[in-house]
């Protein structure tokens, strides 16, 4: 039975029990998560209040900052397994001892516990990720890592259902020990694969990183130059920007509404539950069922997607405030930014070669967000005392249209800047999956001027654009083929791309083949000969006669 789930599911059968094992840890990472999420959200709104959310965001964002470099600190001293067993418990136990001080009345324990889930969260998922990148290589990650994210969502499933019904039978409150629990399980279950797979689990802590992180003003200084010379840079750091300055308004709003419509502590959690199990329903089902959308318009197109809805969204909350709004709202961003959004961005990110991505990324994911996300929540903290929530979409219109703006940009010079990366050498094709490649370029102006290119480069350069427009199934590819090989290129380069030409060339490619006899070696000839056997039956009787009545080697002729 488990072979033929493993076959179903493309995991060799030598990789089933570390697959299983690692599905089952983020299993109990995401369920930890939800749980100590929909209890600390439920309790911040109704006992302390909606209205400290964004002075609690700003002290959470600067906190982020020094736990991340504790954290990364501790990293390079102690081994992945060791540290993820360690915050395990301390996350769990931590959580327990508030609980414990409930009855004492103190306040102030609910934006801590809110600001803790936070952190938890992201420490938690962010050692777990670096630690299946130490089990699984860079192939198997590719194949491996969608279905263990599927674990982790049935576990976020699981538990946003079974909240309400524990909140019921345990009291409110007793969720913290569900949470206490849920971490102890996910320590044992850490231990038990270090004793099961004791090879992959136990590497040393890299200690030799410590101090490789950069600050936010050198990270500043040192892409300055590549931003003045790429527009893909000065793109992407314009839709990160806009993107993480709308979504702390958005999910404002989003609790406000909540508050505003619920009551009772009981009701809000039902809420939470049942809508956050619905939603990762519906996140399995696209991660599982549906292709990358992506592939049907192209990138441009698709990145349109995503801010167009926030506009929408803005627009909503301005003339209804209320939870169908709020709902739609959450609803329809995490869908589009699951299937649309996230691999689209990760396909442009992973454009630029591994020299460059090590400069891009961590000033994009760091520098550019912590500036986004700064300014939005203070926008939120000045605007509690002036006017509603609502208000709040006219702060973010002009961000989302901006947004807009951009991808509409993007599309309009798209095919430039992707040839300006191939020019520049700025491109990195060979990390991507062909899949990937042939969505980046789609568009006809892109395969038009590769066509160009085709045919007025020589040796190396003339082999690479053909086995790209070969990747991108390039209409009437061996006739292009067959006029450039007719041209005054060198042996190596003609056996390549005689290599490249398609069983359905036929007679044309032939007749080409011919004409290229009385220069060809007998290497080149080699490959012609193959070329033309692997045409129709009977095509090439006449260029294989020729062959054998010529005066070619006996290695050539057979």
């Amino acid at each position: 039975m488990t072979k033929h789930i493993g076959k179903w599911l493309e995991v060799h059968e030598d990789e089933i029990g570390l697959f299983l094992w690692t599905c089952l840890l983020l299993f109990l990472v995401r369920s930890s998560g939800i749980l100590l999420n929909n209890y600390a959200e439920t309790a911040f709104l109704k006992r302390f209040g909606v209205e400290y959310l964004p002075i609690v965001n700003m002290i959470n964002a600067v906190a982020t900052f020094i736990v991340m470099g504790i954290v990364t600190g501790l990293m390079t001293r102690m081994a992945g397994a060791r540290l993820f067993t360690l915050l395990f418990v301390f996350c769990g136990f931590s959580v327990a001892a508030i609980r414990l001080i409930i009855p004492l009345g103190i306040d102030l324990i609910y934006p801590l516990l809110f600001m803790l889930k936070s952190q938890y969260e992201v420490l938690l998922a962010l050692l777990f990720w670096n630690l299946a990148n130490d089990m699984f290589n860079t192939r198997q990650s590719k194949r491996l890592f969608p279905l263990i994210t599927a674990g982790g969502v049935i576990g976020q499933i699981l538990s946003s259902f079974a909240t309400p019904w524990l909140a019921r039978w345990l009291m409110l409150d007793n969720l913290l020990f569900v949470y206490l629990g849920t971490t102890l399980a996910g320590a044992l279950v850490v231990g038990t694969m270090g004793r099961r797979f004791p090879n992959l689990f136990h590497k040393a802590a890299a200690g030799g990183e410590r101090g490789k992180q950069r600050a936010m003003f050198t990270q500043i200084k040192s892409i300055i130059p590549l931003i003045k010379q790429s527009t893909l840079i000065k793109i992407l750091v314009l839709m990160t920007f806009m993107a993480n300055v709308l979504i702390p308004i958005m999910n404002y709003q989003f609790n406000y509404a909540l508050d505003e419509q619920f009551a009772s502590e009981g009701g809000l959690i039902e809420f939470f539950g049942y809508f956050r199990g619905v939603l990762n329903i519906v996140s399995l089902i696209l991660l599982l069922f549906v292709k990358r959308l992506y592939s049907r318009w192209g990138l441009p197109v698709a990145l349109m997607f995503h801010p167009f809805n926030y506009v929408l969204i803005f627009a909503s909350f301005l003339l209804r405030f209320d939870i169908f709004t709020a709902m739609y709202a959450r609803f329809s961003s995490n869908v589009l930014r699951t299937t649309v959004n996230l691999p689209s961005m990760a396909i442009l990110n992973g454009l630029f070669p591994e020299s460059y991505r090590s400069l891009v990324r961590p000033f994009l994911r760091g520098t550019i967000v912590r500036i986004a996300l700064f300014m939005s929540h203070g926008m939120i903290l000045l605007s509690t005392t002036l006017f509603h929530p609502k208000y709040l979409s006219l702060v973010a219109l002009p961000f989302g249209i901006t947004w807009v703006a951009t991808t509409f940009f993007l599309k309009k010079h798209y095919a430039q800047i992707l040839l300006d990366l191939i020019t520049e050498n700025m491109i990195d094709l060979k990390s991507m999956q062909s899949s990937d490649i042939s969505h980046l370029f789609n568009d006809p102006k892109i395969k038009t001027h590769l066509t160009d290119a085709f045919a007025a480069a020589v040796g190396a350069k003339c082999l690479w654009h053909a086995q790209l427009l070969k990747l991108l199934n390039v209409s009437d590819l061996d006739r292009k083929i067959m006029k450039v090989l007719e041209k005054k290129h060198d042996e190596k380069t003609r056996i390549g791309l005689v290599q490249l030409m398609s069983p359905e060339a036929g007679l044309p490619a032939v007749d080409c083949f011919a004409r290229l006899v009385p220069v060809a070696g007998p290497e080149l000839m080699t490959a012609m000969i193959q070329s033309v056997n692997r045409q129709p039956a009977g095509t090439g009787r006449a260029f294989n006669l020729q062959v054998m009545n010529a005066e070619w080697p006996y290695e050539v002729k057979a």
